[in-house]
């Protein structure tokens, strides 16, 4: 209470009854007033004497709840938020150190105030294990075992930026875990308000049981309106008990555990848990996070535990303790398990959109996690054929998983970076940050010449040179690929044909000619599930290359067998697309923004979107669009634009293509823009305004396909979404599929930006991208500048499955391995085929990832169709069945393990050749 007068003497009546006496002092004053424990709510009266004033009224008083209140205490692994990455991630490693010798400090405390120390990220303890003593490894196992310190299951806190194929590497540290006989229960994702859906399925057959999702409300909705547990389940039906906690520093932002102010902790806990039952949460006992200090990347500290034993000694109930996360999770388990909800649906996560300020390096990121994909698939179909891998080739991949794990962690950078731009610290982590996407990209690419050096090994030379593409996708494909070839081989201005034995020709064309080479792009029909397709490049001596015809007059329509587009030569944008195999328009010619259009969003200030709205705001298309000529090819015809944006650096340096293939039903749009800096708020938009009559609007996540805001978490984004590999829109008898490599970023219905709507669903069937944003204010980048190209890939067909979207999906993101081979051999051999075959049409091959001993691989593969399906592969090169085994996601076998997998499951085979 606050009293303004001198100090006088004051008196507290319940009932009449006086139960209370002190002085009052000039200003704040906090006085606690013990009442008999009731066992029914009833009134009382009250009445407050201070001199001649009096305040009367009347009280509830209601019969003691029982609390117990568990304080988790860990550090939250932000890398290169608040100190550079090259100090932040030693620290952490130091905190462990600390932990144990808290355990030692405070081992003659009361048994629940005792220090306790939960492990965040699985990082940590791997290099910890590896890099310390064996007497103090000894120490950290024996503190596990006691349950003093803990191990939880995420390697680092992910949002959806990385593939299914890297969140699988990132649990291989608790293999090396089990083997130090330690045991993980639980998986903690902290600060990221959403979790890759396949992790689900990922910890089943580990042993991992729990999820504890500490959640961040800055810039996010939060899913439920109070701590929550429930049971999430995965595609399969697989299942975790999750709780949405409160924030992972709750203890210290609302509680101030750390601050050694009693009176003020006593307050603001008995407090919250009036509040917490007001909420309706009806459990006695509740998990509660916190840091040794009030900050990310916290040290460990004791505060807690003085805090704790002082609460304790003074009151009986609440009861407090220093806990593991398990330890709630395991007694709610047992006593409530029956109760909670069942979920099935994607954690999709609202900070996603941050990394739409690194569009350089995600497109890199996205680019090297699909390079691996088909790599490593190369290196097992060497392996198969009888190579020898190359020494440490398995080390390698692990560095390229490590340096992608290491980009696609939650944290881009400085947490001034916004604030200040040009700030030491944020160029300096903004450098380190950027430099996992480009060793992954460098690490990535230099697997597939190994995998090509192994593999040509199989291919007999011919008189004339080669070219053989490779595919390690598990069903027959046709598909681009970039090559580039040698003047030697492939003479400058000759004509040539890509002919295949069985007389079907691979269409090429020119992208870019240089002094002793050409890059070309080709178009391949039919290669081999897990297979290869090998054309001899026969050049015709004395016919010159015939140039590709241009156009210097703008064009309105343009078509072929499968499409008609029409052109709105004043936006730069296609105003209508007609299917002719479906007899349908695919455009809704009433939008607001045309196909293709580029939409460029400026905001007025950065603090709406703090706010959760988006009411002060410009968007605008070109400025100016010029017609840029057109061009036909045997891949594709060409129609290019040019404009002027105030996003560009000057007047032209936005581009705009529309490619019409003529080898397949497909349309790409491909994007150049040259950016301005510029630190302000702002957005780039690309609209699809897609129509289809009672269409559903969805896209894949990592582990399965949601329909957009529909198959998620109540309260996870429904704003923007990180779409892995498609999106769709699909109705009974058609399907509309949408995909790009570089850019990640769409969303559903509209643009949705600032709406902040939880449950909300598409308004209309659009769909719209969205390649780059700088609208954070913390740890994102301020801005992005030079030159950018992105692509999106449309096709449509009758055929509505999600098995034929992922296919389309797959194919436009992990590519073709290809390979020129000189002339001069006697040529014999396969000229295709299959390494492996037997696949059923339902299963799409994630990873096929080489073991150590060269004879054998882990493939990752997954469910498409809704319903079970028996796996049986055969080895095409010795005519045998393989021998298949299942294991777990870091390879242990599974104990009656099988090789059936279920409607929309994951599931790990170890494949011995």
């Amino acid at each position: 209470m606050l009293h303004f007068e001198n100090p006088a003497p004051a008196k507290i009546y319940i009932d009449n009854q006086l139960v209370k006496e002190t002085e009052l002092k000039f200003g704040y004053n906090y006085l606690r007033v013990e009442l008999p424990v009731v066992k029914e709510e009833k009134t009382v009266s009250y009445r407050l004497d201070v001199g001649d004033f009096t305040e009367k009224g009347k009280l509830a008083v209601k019969p003691v709840r029982n609390w117990r209140v568990n304080f988790v205490q860990h550090s939250h692994t932000d890398i290169g938020y608040t100190r550079p990455q090259t100090e932040i991630l030693a620290e952490h490693l130091r905190y462990i150190d600390y932990a144990l010798d808290y355990c030692d400090i405070t081992d003659n405390y009361p048994e629940d105030a005792k220090f306790r120390w939960t492990c965040e990220a699985a990082w940590a303890v791997d290099e910890y294990l590896k890099s310390r003593p064996a007497e103090q490894v000894q120490r950290f196992k024996q503190r596990v075992k006691e349950g003093r310190i803990e191990l939880t299951g995420m390697y680092f806190n992910f949002d959806e930026l990385p593939d299914e194929q890297i969140l699988a590497a990132s649990l291989q540290p608790l293999k090396r875990f089990s083997e130090n006989g330690l045991k993980v229960k639980v998986a903690m994702q902290n600060d990221v308000n959403g979790i890759g859906w396949c992790l689900n399925d990922y910890y089943s057959d580990l042993g991992v049981k729990y999820l504890n999702m500490g959640t961040h409300g800055h810039r996010a909705l939060i899913a439920f309106d109070k701590p929550t547990l429930f049971w999430w389940e995965s595609p399969s039906g697989k299942r975790m008990l999750a709780y949405r906690a409160e924030h992972y520093m709750t203890g210290n932002t609302e509680f101030k555990i750390h601050s050694e102010n009693f009176n003020l902790f006593e307050d603001e806990l008995l407090s919250y848990l009036v509040n917490l039952e007001e909420k309706g949460y009806k459990y006695d006992l509740i998990s509660i996070q916190h840091s040794g200090y009030l900050t990310d990347n916290a040290p460990p500290s004791t505060l807690a535990s003085d805090m704790i034993k002082q609460w304790n000694e003074k009151y009986t109930w609440p009861k407090l303790k220093t806990a593991s996360a398990t330890e709630f999770f395991e007694e709610m388990e047992a006593k409530h398990g029956g109760e909670f909800q069942v979920i099935r649906g994607a954690w999709p996560d609202w900070w996603t959109d941050g990394f739409g300020a690194s569009a350089r390096e995600v497109s890199a990121v996205r680019t090297a996690q699909t390079d691996l994909i088909a790599n490593v698939g190369g290196l097992t179909m060497a392996a198969i054929q009888g190579e020898k891998l190359p020494e440490k080739i398995t080390d390698r991949i692990e560095t390229t998983n490590s340096a992608l794990l290491f980009y696609t962690e939650h944290t881009v950078g400085y947490h001034g970076s916004v604030r200040e731009p040009f700030h030491k610290n944020t160029m300096e982590q903004r450098a380190i940050k950027e430099s996992y996407a480009w060793e992954a990209s460098r690490r990535a690419k230099m697997l597939g010449e190994e995998a090509q050096g192994l593999l040509q090994n199989n291919i007999q030379k011919e008189k004339v040179p080669t070219l053989v593409v490779y595919n390690t996708l598990n069903w027959a494909r046709s598909g681009l690929f970039t090559v580039y070839v040698d003047h030697q081989i492939l003479p400058r201005y000759k004509k040539f044909k890509l002919i295949n034995e069985n007389g079907s020709e691979a269409k090429a064309q020119a992208l870019e000619h240089y002094s002793d080479g050409t890059n070309w792009v080709v178009w391949a029909d039919d290669v081999p599930a897990f297979g290869f397709k090998k054309y001899l490049i026969q050049v015709a001596e004395n016919e010159p290359e015939q140039s590709q015809a241009k156009e210097k007059e703008g064009i309105k329509i343009l078509e072929n067998q499968w499409y008609r587009i029409s052109i709105d030569q004043e936006k730069g944008a296609i105003s209508g697309l007609f299917d002719k195999e479906l007899n349908k328009e695919l455009v809704d010619r009433n939008a607001q923004w045309k196909l293709g259009e580029f939409i460029y969003e400026t905001l007025g200030n950065r603090s709406q979107m703090e706010s959760k709205k988006l009411d002060n705001y410009k968007r605008e298309g070109l400025n100016k669009v010029w017609f840029d000529g057109f061009e036909e090819g045997p891949v594709w015809n060409t129609v290019r634009f040019k404009g002027n944006t105030s996003a560009a650096n000057g007047d032209g340096l936005y581009s705009f293509e529309i490619r019409l293939f003529n080898t397949s039903k497909r349309i790409e749009l491909v994007y150049f823009i040259e950016k301005k800096m510029v630190t302000e708020p702002e957005g780039i938009y690309i609209a699809f305004p897609f129509v289809l009559a009672n269409g559903q609007l969805a896209f894949d996540v990592q582990g399965g396909e949601i329909r957009a805001g529909v198959d998620q978490i109540p309260g996870s984004t429904n704003d923007w979404n990180t779409v892995q590999n498609y999106a769709r829109l699909s109705n009974s008898n058609s399907q509309i599929l949408l995909s790009s490599k570089e850019t990640p970023l769409m969303q559903f219905g509209g643009i949705n930006t600032g709406r902040y709507k939880a449950g909300a669903t598409p308004e209309t069937t659009h769909i719209y991208g969205w390649p780059m944003n700088n609208y954070w204010t913390t740890n994102f980048n301020a801005e992005q500048h030079g030159g950018f190209t992105w692509n999106y890939l449309i096709s449509s067909a009758a055929e509505n499955s999600q098995t034929a979207a992922t296919r389309f999906g797959w194919e436009n993101m992990v590519p073709f391995i290809s390979r020129i081979l000189p002339g001069g051999g006697n040529g014999g051999g396969k000229k295709q085929g299959s390494v492996i075959s037997g696949w059923p049409e339902n299963i799409v091959l994630i990873t096929a990832m080489p073991e150590k001993d060269g004879k054998s691989a882990i493939f990752h593969i997954r469910e498409t169709a809704g319903k079970s399906v028996q796996i049986q592969l055969k080895n095409e090169i010795s005519s045998k069945n393989l021998i298949l085994l299942e294991v777990d996601v870091v390879g242990n076998p599974v104990q009656n393990g099988s090789t059936e997998i279920k409607a929309f499951e994951t599931k790990f085979l170890k494949v011995v050749f």
